[in-house]
């Protein structure tokens, strides 16, 4: 299938076929603490589909709940989606994110708001979770 965004899809400026993922929880501690509630399928890494306030407030969010259960809020990657436009401006949700991917800009429709680009770039990065 080829790509909306190009054919390399960029993190952080790597290419991102071989991302450098990394969490700062160990990763056995996060497994243990789903198994512990009866999960399966620990939760190592989220897609942060939005952006401006809404995606800070749920990185924030994520990232008080991992310093109180982990001892570190590093514990579950962040990678945030961003638009040229974003970038340009250096937003908030670029700079608290631990890597991001980056998108087209424009419209909604060009980006957060385009399923198939998620559902791509999701495909294309190891990521267990897609907040929009």
């Amino acid at each position: 299938m080829a790509s909306t965004f190009g054919e390399t899809l960029q993190i952080n400026g790597a290419l991102n076929d071989k991302p450098l993922l990394k969490n700062g929880a160990n990763i056995s501690q996060i497994e243990e603490f789903c198994k512990a509630l009866g999960g399966n399928n620990p939760i190592n890494s989220i897609l942060i589909a939005n952006n401006g306030m809404a995606a800070v407030k749920f990185m924030r969010s994520i990232r008080s709940w991992a310093y109180e259960t982990f001892g570190t809020e590093r514990a579950v990657l962040l990678v945030a989606m961003a638009t040229p436009e974003d970038m340009r401006i250096n937003a908030e949700h670029i700079r608290i994110a631990d890597q991001f991917v980056e998108v087209p800009g424009g419209t909604n429709n060009n980006n957060y708001a385009n399923v198939q680009l998620i559902t791509e770039v999701c495909k294309r990065i190891p990521l267990q979770y897609v907040s929009i």
